[in-house]
């Protein structure tokens, strides 16, 4: 069992930065040079056992998840979803909200009311609780951002389709 789960976090670590488009030099640059090429070589041959500390210090360099990498379930993707960011005052004034996102307006009073935000201007959402709305609305992830880019409800790097920092 420890073999197999060795060998698919090494996987995992390959996987990831091979997608993200980085060479094991490129890494130890990014890492500040406290993961050497080599070693992160190693890690993802599964030459070298891998603590559960360094582990964790390659996921916040890599900005995913500890989980990432035994969870089949988290794709490259997972991790790279971004918050939804509303401009409150457009999505109020809207006289046409279209009725695939409806439950978008209820979704977002209720998160205000439990945050205690009257604010009321801008709004962010963790990219977790997008999946929640987009299950509200009976649309995809993908669907629900770009009618809701489209209508112009969300605000800043949504907008957009950039992401900011």
């Amino acid at each position: 069992m420890r073999r197999m789960i060795e060998a698919h976090c090494a996987q995992k670590l390959r996987e990831l930065r091979r997608a993200k488009g980085i060479t094991l030099n490129q890494f130890e640059k990014l890492s500040n040079g406290a993961i050497k090429a080599v070693v992160l070589g190693s890690y993802e041959r599964g030459t070298r056992a891998i603590s559960l500390a360094r582990l964790e210090e390659l996921a916040e360099i890599y900005e995913v998840p500890i989980q990432y990498f035994w969870n089949e379930k988290l794709t490259l993707e997972s991790p790279h979803r971004e918050r939804l960011i509303f401009d409150l005052r457009r999505l109020r004034k809207s006289q046409d909200i279209s009725h695939s996102i409806a439950p978008v307006e209820r979704f977002l009073a209720t998160i205000a009311r439990k945050r205690s935000d009257w604010n009321g201007e801008v709004m962010s959402i963790r990219a977790n609780d997008s999946e929640t709305l987009s299950i509200l609305c009976d649309l995809d992830e993908p669907q629900l951002r770009e009618e809701l880019r489209l209508s112009g409800y969300l605000f800043g790097s949504e907008v957009s389709g950039q992401r900011s920092l």
